[in-house]
Protein backbone atom coordinates (compact mmCIF):
# COMPACT_ATOMS: atom_id res chain seq x y z
CA UNK A 1 0.00 0.00 0.00
CA UNK A 2 1.28 3.40 -0.76
CA UNK A 3 1.27 4.93 3.14
CA UNK A 4 2.98 1.58 4.78
CA UNK A 5 6.62 2.07 5.07
CA UNK A 6 8.51 -0.73 4.40
CA UNK A 7 11.85 -0.19 3.91
CA UNK A 8 13.07 -1.66 0.46
CA UNK A 9 16.97 -2.34 -0.46
CA UNK A 10 16.29 -1.74 -4.13
CA UNK A 11 18.03 1.90 -4.97
CA UNK A 12 18.75 2.58 -1.77
CA UNK A 13 22.34 2.26 -2.41
CA UNK A 14 22.33 5.23 -4.73
CA UNK A 15 23.91 8.38 -3.65
CA UNK A 16 25.79 7.28 -0.77
CA UNK A 17 29.04 8.89 -0.20
CA UNK A 18 31.08 5.63 -0.64
CA UNK A 19 34.64 6.22 1.47
CA UNK A 20 33.37 8.96 4.12
CA UNK A 21 31.99 9.28 7.42
CA UNK A 22 28.69 10.70 5.80
CA UNK A 23 29.15 7.53 3.58
CA UNK A 24 29.10 5.07 6.38
CA UNK A 25 25.78 6.99 8.46
CA UNK A 26 23.76 6.74 5.09
CA UNK A 27 24.57 3.41 5.16
CA UNK A 28 23.33 2.49 8.78
CA UNK A 29 20.12 5.45 8.29
CA UNK A 30 19.08 3.27 4.78
CA UNK A 31 19.81 -0.19 6.92
CA UNK A 32 22.69 -1.52 4.26
CA UNK A 33 25.57 -3.24 5.37
CA UNK A 34 28.40 -0.57 5.07
CA UNK A 35 31.25 -1.13 2.31
CA UNK A 36 34.50 -2.20 3.29
CA UNK A 37 35.23 1.67 2.28
CA UNK A 38 33.38 3.51 4.42
CA UNK A 39 34.29 1.34 7.74
CA UNK A 40 37.87 1.99 6.98
CA UNK A 41 36.64 5.46 6.99
CA UNK A 42 34.42 5.39 10.27
CA UNK A 43 37.85 3.78 12.10
CA UNK A 44 40.46 6.36 10.45
CA UNK A 45 37.97 9.34 12.09
CA UNK A 46 37.76 7.37 15.05
CA UNK A 47 41.54 7.04 15.47
CA UNK A 48 41.99 11.13 14.29
CA UNK A 49 39.55 11.94 17.15
CA UNK A 50 41.43 9.47 19.53
CA UNK A 51 45.01 11.25 18.75
CA UNK A 52 43.05 14.76 18.91
CA UNK A 53 43.82 15.40 14.74
CA UNK A 54 40.29 16.14 13.50
CA UNK A 55 40.10 19.94 12.57
CA UNK A 56 37.01 20.35 13.93
CA UNK A 57 38.44 19.91 17.39
CA UNK A 58 41.34 22.16 16.84
CA UNK A 59 39.39 24.63 16.00
CA UNK A 60 40.82 24.83 12.46
CA UNK A 61 36.93 24.91 10.78
CA UNK A 62 34.57 27.79 10.44
CA UNK A 63 31.34 27.50 12.07
CA UNK A 64 29.02 25.14 11.06
CA UNK A 65 25.57 26.07 11.00
CA UNK A 66 23.30 23.52 11.80
CA UNK A 67 20.54 22.69 9.23
CA UNK A 68 17.04 21.18 10.78
CA UNK A 69 17.22 17.86 12.27
CA UNK A 70 13.10 17.32 11.38
CA UNK A 71 10.36 18.97 9.49
CA UNK A 72 9.14 20.35 11.96
CA UNK A 73 12.15 22.62 13.07
CA UNK A 74 12.17 23.26 9.55
CA UNK A 75 9.17 24.95 10.14
CA UNK A 76 9.73 26.27 13.50
CA UNK A 77 10.40 30.26 13.53
CA UNK A 78 12.91 31.72 15.61
CA UNK A 79 11.74 34.88 17.81
CA UNK A 80 13.79 37.82 17.34
CA UNK A 81 15.11 39.14 20.58
CA UNK A 82 12.51 40.66 23.49
CA UNK A 83 13.37 44.41 23.28
CA UNK A 84 14.65 45.71 26.33
CA UNK A 85 13.44 47.32 28.89
CA UNK A 86 14.88 50.72 29.88
CA UNK A 87 15.66 50.99 33.35
CA UNK A 88 18.14 53.61 35.31
CA UNK A 89 21.27 53.84 35.87
CA UNK A 90 23.05 51.98 38.86
CA UNK A 91 23.35 53.82 41.50
CA UNK A 92 27.23 54.51 42.04
CA UNK A 93 28.58 51.58 43.31
CA UNK A 94 31.12 53.85 46.59
CA UNK A 95 29.31 57.04 46.60
CA UNK A 96 25.56 57.19 48.01
CA UNK A 97 24.63 53.68 49.00
CA UNK A 98 21.33 54.79 50.48
CA UNK A 99 20.00 54.48 46.95
CA UNK A 100 20.22 51.09 46.76
CA UNK A 101 18.20 50.50 50.04
CA UNK A 102 18.22 48.64 53.56
CA UNK A 103 17.17 45.11 54.03
CA UNK A 104 14.16 44.47 56.14
CA UNK A 105 11.99 41.90 56.88
CA UNK A 106 8.46 41.47 55.37
CA UNK A 107 6.73 41.76 58.37
CA UNK A 108 8.79 44.79 59.31
CA UNK A 109 7.41 46.68 56.45
CA UNK A 110 4.56 49.67 57.55
CA UNK A 111 2.48 51.99 55.26
CA UNK A 112 4.93 54.94 53.98
CA UNK A 113 8.19 52.44 53.81
CA UNK A 114 9.92 52.95 50.27
CA UNK A 115 10.32 49.88 48.83
CA UNK A 116 13.82 49.80 46.54
CA UNK A 117 12.76 47.44 43.11
CA UNK A 118 14.63 47.51 40.13
CA UNK A 119 15.64 50.75 40.19
CA UNK A 120 12.60 51.73 40.76
CA UNK A 121 10.93 53.46 44.66
CA UNK A 122 7.23 52.69 45.43
CA UNK A 123 6.07 54.15 48.54
CA UNK A 124 3.71 52.02 50.23
CA UNK A 125 0.67 53.24 50.83
CA UNK A 126 -1.43 49.98 51.84
CA UNK A 127 -1.64 46.37 52.30
CA UNK A 128 -3.65 43.85 50.84
CA UNK A 129 -4.00 40.22 52.16
CA UNK A 130 -2.17 37.83 49.73
CA UNK A 131 -5.44 35.06 48.29
CA UNK A 132 -2.95 33.21 45.60
CA UNK A 133 -2.11 29.80 45.19
CA UNK A 134 1.47 29.96 46.99
CA UNK A 135 0.23 30.98 50.27
CA UNK A 136 1.53 27.73 51.82
CA UNK A 137 4.90 27.96 50.77
CA UNK A 138 5.36 31.75 51.36
CA UNK A 139 4.21 31.36 55.10
CA UNK A 140 0.98 33.13 57.01
CA UNK A 141 0.99 36.50 57.57
CA UNK A 142 1.86 37.06 53.82
CA UNK A 143 0.56 40.08 51.85
CA UNK A 144 0.59 42.50 49.06
CA UNK A 145 2.18 46.15 49.59
CA UNK A 146 0.24 48.31 47.54
CA UNK A 147 2.07 51.30 46.15
CA UNK A 148 -1.10 53.13 43.77
CA UNK A 149 -1.45 50.22 40.46
CA UNK A 150 1.50 48.44 41.52
CA UNK A 151 1.80 45.87 44.07
CA UNK A 152 4.28 43.38 45.32
CA UNK A 153 3.82 40.23 47.13
CA UNK A 154 6.01 40.19 50.67
CA UNK A 155 6.13 37.24 52.90
CA UNK A 156 6.84 37.25 56.14
CA UNK A 157 10.10 35.75 56.13
CA UNK A 158 11.57 37.39 52.76
CA UNK A 159 14.04 40.44 52.86
CA UNK A 160 13.03 43.86 50.94
CA UNK A 161 14.87 46.65 49.94
CA UNK A 162 14.06 49.72 51.55
CA UNK A 163 15.17 53.46 51.34
CA UNK A 164 16.31 54.51 54.92
CA UNK A 165 13.96 55.36 57.36
CA UNK A 166 13.93 58.82 58.79
CA UNK A 167 16.36 58.84 62.29
CA UNK A 168 14.76 59.67 65.50
CA UNK A 169 11.81 62.02 64.27
CA UNK A 170 8.56 59.46 63.33
CA UNK A 171 8.23 55.74 63.99
CA UNK A 172 5.83 54.17 61.89
CA UNK A 173 4.44 50.63 63.32
CA UNK A 174 4.62 47.80 60.98
CA UNK A 175 1.02 46.63 59.94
Amino acid sequence: MPGDRIMSVIGQAEGIEHGTVKGYKQHTYRQIKPCDDCKRALREDRAAVRRGERPKQTGQTEKVVRRPSSKKQAHTQVQEAVPVRLMPPPPAPFTDRSRLGVPVQGHELAIGDVIVFLGNHHRIDRFEPYTGSLLAELGEGTRVACAGAWGMTVGPRSTVRILPRPAGGERREPV
